[in-house]
């Protein structure tokens, strides 16, 4: 279930007005409003519909239970709709859901009441757990077609084939924010959570269950001992609206052109190429800061609060602070729970340049299984690594503005390039490619690619718009503080009119996240 789509604004009223029923005391019209929303979204499939009774059902005996309690009820109400927003996708991986949910609940407990000597036994349950079903259903398939590889080049010819496995919609992501509880348990940072109930919740919970951001049980679960209240407020109207702008104004149509060109590249010139990776670095900005927009903002809009994942990284001038500022939530988990265990920068020189380089290369196969996100992984490692020795031994010598500017132009061009490595999945066109970016032809023309010029001359519009709004932001400081001071009701009218320029500029089929497919 897409943000930006009809099932999804029916599916987040339905949820509304059942949190706003839940408020009163008729238990048989909050499990009415449920019982509609899980019918609405029932499809042919029998097995669906068997899960949806089941989550029913359940919902009805916990009200039963629970229905003195408002706050638990609407507690439930959250969780209900979490797991059939994840099951309008496959309604199987809920277990696995569930699955992580009691195994990290119950571990937890056993870490924060075992002695010392016991305590790691658990934590490493627990991590074998989550990397046990991350490995099988993300990287099996890599693994296993890489050993077939291996051993064809070396004349065996097994007659096992590819186990084909369906990779569940955002496994990585609630897999890290579960594991990433249990770790702060084991170190004494966070007290185990004595709800059931709410830990299902931090788990589950459906705006930023598929795709961020990355949430800590330290930031997220305070904020369920404080009553739900929907909460009404220009910011989270704005924030979905300029998720909505940069998801299907933006980065749904710049997708056609450099959809076009990625896919089979071979023969275009250096301007086409150079034009097609602008277009990516802005679809897959736009498409993914896009997704937490609309997250943060629906959040907002039913009482929690989520982290900033994007803090306009395109204005670094440097690899460290692109990565302050890019997929913040996945950055500062792999520093927290990956570089500063393996030692950091407390080891010297050459272990602290390891350990960045084994961070990148693992933050890199965290995006997919393939030698291409590894090598952006990589590339970004190494480019962390010269940063460090540039910081120590240059960096003194170069503060005028002039130099800034410098490494501003310089470190978008080396994120331009590693965009490449992370979009062409074929090493063949991938080497043609950056040799197109890297040595330019001075081969200026657009003829005869293949697209329509109406293509063509939107993509440039939409880059021309997005750098425009973009140091707009720079310069005066983002729109988001204007537009956060105006009513209510002017802020609707703008979203109104906002929203006739969606239509115009919908694409005909609804394209997904990228970052669903992580």
């Amino acid at each position: 279930m897409l943000f930006p789509t009809i099932e999804f604004s029916i599916f987040i009223t339905l949820l509304i007005l059942t949190i706003y029923v839940a408020n009163c005391d008729s238990l048989y019209k909050a499990l009415f409003t449920i019982i509609t929303c899980a019918v609405f979204y029932a499809k042919k499939s029998l097995q669906y519909k068997l899960f949806l009774l089941a989550i029913v059902g359940l919902l009805l005996l916990f009200f039963i239970i629970f229905t003195h309690n408002k706050s638990t009820r609407r507690k439930i109400i959250l969780l209900a709709a979490s797991y059939i927003f994840y099951m309008y996708w496959n309604p199987a991986f809920i277990c696995l859901i569930l699955f992580s949910t009691i195994v990290d609940y119950y571990l937890s407990i056993l870490i924060a009441k075992s002695p010392p000597s016991k305590k790691k036994t658990f934590l490493l349950m627990s991590i074998f757990c989550n990397l046990g079903i991350l490995f099988f259903f993300k990287y099996a398939n890599f693994f296993q077609d890489n050993l077939l590889l291996v051993m064809r080049i070396f004349g065996y010819d097994p007659s096992w084939t590819s186990l084909n496995i369906i990779l569940p919609v955002g496994i990585s992501f609630y897999t890290f924010q579960t594991m990433s509880y249990t770790i702060d348990v084991y170190k004494d940072e966070l007290a185990p959570c004595s709800s059931p109930l709410d830990f299902a919740l931090f788990v589950s919970f459906f705006p930023q269950l598929v795709a961020g951001p990355i949430v800590r049980a330290k930031e997220f679960l305070p904020q369920l001992k404080i009553p739900i209240k929907l909460n009404w407020d220009t910011e989270s109207l704005f924030l979905i609206v300029r998720g909505l702008v940069k998801k299907v104004i933006i980065a749904d149509n710049i997708a056609m052109f450099a959809d076009f060109i990625f896919t089979s590249p071979q023969g275009f010139n250096s301007t086409i190429i150079w034009f097609a990776t602008i277009c990516f670095y802005i679809q897959i900005y736009c498409d993914f800061s896009g997704y937490s927009d609309m997250a943060i903002g629906i959040a907002k809009i039913l009482g929690f609060h989520l982290p900033l994942n994007f803090d306009r990284p395109y204005f670094a001038t440097n690899p460290s602070m692109f990565w302050k500022k890019w997929h913040i939530s996945l950055s500062t988990w792999l520093r927290d729970y990956l570089y500063i265990p393996l030692g950091g920068n407390r080891q010297g020189t050459i272990l602290t340049y390891r350990n960045l380089m084994l961070t990148m290369i693992l933050g890199g196969l965290w995006h997919g299984a393939s030698w291409n996100f590894i090598l952006w992984g990589f590339l970004h490692g190494f480019a962390l690594v010269l940063y460090h020795v540039w910081q120590k031994r240059f960096q003194k010598n170069f503060q005028h503005f002039v130099f800034k500017l410098m490494a501003f132009f310089a470190m978008q061009v080396w994120v331009l390039l590693t965009w490449i490595t992370f979009r062409v999945t074929d090493f063949a066109d991938m080497l043609y490619c950056l040799q197109k970016f890297v040595i330019f032809d001075f081969n200026f023309q657009f003829r005869n690619i293949g697209l329509g010029t109406s293509s063509l001359f939107l993509s440039a519009l939409l880059v021309l718009f997005f750098y425009m709004l973009h140091l707009y932001s720079f310069f005066c400081g983002g729109i988001d503080k204007l537009l956060a001071k105006l009513p209510l009701w002017k802020m609707s009218l703008l979203c109104v009119m906002i929203g006739m320029i969606l239509f115009a500029l919908w694409p005909i089929q609804d394209k997904p996240f990228i970052y669903f497919q992580f």
